[in-house]
């Protein structure tokens, strides 16, 4: 799409999307709130990266707990962020709830997750070099 030609309505349809699970509307983030949801990917994006399952029960075996327990300490933040509710609230969620919220706000935010990633990097190499 050239910068002059205008987003066809089922373009910003998607980009708009909202979804409710559980009485949360969950939308991908706007640039205000990537701002704000910035720092809890530090803790969400390695564990993503560090996935890497070969065929679905591997989930189940060793590599996926490891995953798992590297995504659940930084995934609460990720949620009370993105839905403006305390982490208080986010904990008092069953993990199914957790799991479905976390997956639905990873998978609106992909691309905005896959090009941050880099950032995100770059500032973990920067607190390395400080330590």
């Amino acid at each position: 799409m050239s910068k002059l030609e205008k987003p066809k309505k089922d373009e910003v349809a998607a980009l708009l999307s909202e979804v409710e699970i559980g009485g949360y509307k969950i939308k991908p983030w706007s640039f205000g709130k990537f701002k704000k949801v910035y720092p809890t990917l530090t803790g969400v994006i390695p564990a993503l990266k560090n996935l890497d399952f070969k065929k679905p029960q591997d989930v189940m075996g060793e590599k996926g707990m490891e995953a798992i327990g590297e995504i659940l300490p930084a995934i609460g933040p990720m949620i009370a962020t993105t839905l403006d509710v305390s982490e208080e609230e986010v904990d008092g969620m069953d993990l199914d709830r957790i799991a479905l919220i976390g997956l639905t706000i990873i998978a609106q935010n992909l691309g905005t997750i896959k090009n941050s990633f880099p950032l995100v990097m770059d500032q973990i190499k920067a607190l390395i070099r400080g330590i």
